[in-house]
């Protein structure tokens, strides 16, 4: 997850799912979404999903600075699988997870995706060699 307005790298390719050209914003987010586009079992996928912060209201705010609730974020991607379900994908590195301010960031869009109904969330590690878990 990050802030809609932080400027970022962007690494543009086309993706035979989406029908269309997507951006990412890291090699690791590049690597990832080539695992969504061979996996059977997704049917697409949203890259730099926006959040609605309309939909803050509803996440617990405890743990989660104020300021953060007042800013616009991106989740990594959101995709929508064949059987009809969505799931939430956080790419991570694995160095960022020692920092406060990733793991805060990252609880925020766990709460915000389980506020809208999307259960299943996790976080994709990026570590040298590849990312993990499978979509």
């Amino acid at each position: 997850m990050k802030r809609a307005s932080k400027k970022v790298r962007e690494i543009r390719f086309h993706s035979g799912k989406c029908g269309r050209i997507i951006c990412v914003n890291s090699y690791a987010e590049q690597e990832y979404a080539k695992r969504l586009e061979a996996d059977d079992r997704v049917e697409n996928y949203e890259e730099n999903c926006r959040l609605d912060p309309e939909q803050f209201q509803h996440v617990n705010p405890v743990g989660i600075r104020a300021s953060y609730l007042k800013q616009e974020w991106k989740t990594d991607f959101l995709i929508h699988r064949t059987d009809e379900t969505q799931a939430v994908r956080e790419v991570v590195r694995e160095d960022e997870l020692t920092k406060a301010t990733t793991l805060e960031q990252l609880e925020l869009s766990r709460r915000y995706w389980e506020a809208v109904g999307v259960s299943d969330w996790r976080v994709a590690l990026f570590r040298e060699g590849g990312v993990s878990p499978a979509p």
